[in-house]
């Protein structure tokens, strides 16, 4: 019997609101080869949702704009109503949504948001400072997960360069009390307001402060990037995340830290991590005028897009990349690039790699 292809689709949640009496979920849906949705199945704190009023098939112009080899990119929204009397029946106010497309050929990549979340998120300033859309983007993370690197409730995870917690806000809701979370990031005050707002709310949940220099981010650290050691022992982890760590880092310290993933992952572990990789078509794109980045100052053997402010984005190309996995003792085990070049078709902004521990 021939496999089934895994459907490739794209889409975000990118509202859950109380409308009056009922929940309204907000957002849209395509696939790459499939055709339209033909319905949905939700979720919400892991009960399925037995009723559903659905609006498919919406006007979605900018989604077109995007994403225009996506099919029916133009019809790819939907409204979702769901009775709020039966969550309130069920005690579901407080969660974790999740939104399963479904296709003519199977379902696609599931979608999450959050319905009335209790859990603070940081000052305006801070969320700024990570970039913004703070439960958006916890959500869609939360979503390449599961869907790219198949992350389970239970897991230990270490998220490195964990910042203000935008990426813990979505695992709080995902992980459960068997789970281990650890994070760490180079600036002490959103290690604090980690430790006080999320650790507070879920114990097993840990964040610490590693001093390293940045000029961007830590200009008094004293350690460099170049030789620090993730302060975990050997082998504790299931999955690792670096979600915009790669892109600031140069190309000694970026080496560097796939040989520390490789040693806190447990043999066969998973690491999703994000990168700026240059090849012969990011080339033809800068070429073009295409791309938002164009990385045209080299720095040894990195290159970044301002040398006025160079750790705001830096660029690897990608045969070095491959190469540095290799030789931390990682395999790439998938393989997803980015919209920052302005491809027809990518799953986010940045180049997204799903590495596995040899």
């Amino acid at each position: 019997m021939t496999p089934t292809r895994p459907l490739e689709t794209l889409g975000c949640l990118g509202k859950v609101t109380i409308e009056g009496d009922m929940v309204r979920l907000k957002g849209w849906a395509a696939s790459w080869g499939a055709g339209s949705v033909t319905h949905f199945r939700v979720t919400i704190g892991g009960v399925e949702v037995p009723e559903l009023r659905i609006e498919k098939n919406l006007p979605s112009d900018d989604v077109r704009q995007l994403f225009p080899s996506l099919d029916d990119a133009g019809n790819a929204r939907f409204l979702i109503y769901i009775p709020l009397s039966w969550v309130k029946e069920n005690n579901l106010l407080d969660s974790l949504v999740k939104l399963t497309p479904v296709f003519a050929g199977g379902e696609g990549d599931v979608l999450f948001g959050f319905l009335e979340p209790s859990l603070p998120v940081p000052e305006k300033s801070d969320r700024v400072g990570v970039g913004g859309s703070f439960k958006f983007v916890a959500g869609d993370f939360l979503g390449h997960f599961v869907n790219k690197a198949d992350l389970q409730p239970g897991e230990a995870v270490l998220d490195a360069g964990c910042g203000v917690g935008r990426i813990a806000y979505g695992l709080a809701y995902y992980l459960d009390d068997s789970a281990r979370y650890e994070g760490f990031d180079i600036v002490p005050h959103w290690i604090d307001w980690c430790q006080e707002v999320i650790r507070d709310r879920r114990p097993n949940f840990n964040f610490c402060c590693a001093d390293l220099y940045s000029d961007r981010y830590n200009p008094g650290g004293k350690m460099k990037a170049d030789n620090f050691i993730f302060p975990y022992d050997d082998d504790p982890f299931d999955f690792v995340l670096l979600t915009s760590v790669f892109t600031h880092l140069y190309a000694p310290a970026t080496r560097n830290y796939l040989r520390q993933v490789a040693r806190v992952l447990k043999p066969g572990g998973r690491c999703l991590c994000t990168f700026f990789l240059l090849n012969e078509e990011t080339k033809n794109l800068i070429e073009a005028g295409r791309s938002s980045r164009n990385f045209a100052h080299q720095i040894d053997e990195s290159f970044v897009d301002h040398l006025d402010n160079p750790e705001d984005a830096i660029a690897h190309p990608e045969a070095s990349v491959m190469e540095w996995i290799a030789e931390a003792g990682l395999a790439v085990k998938r393989k997803d690039y980015g919209m920052w070049c302005r491809r027809n078709r990518s799953a986010s902004y940045q180049d997204m790699l799903v590495l596995t521990r040899l």
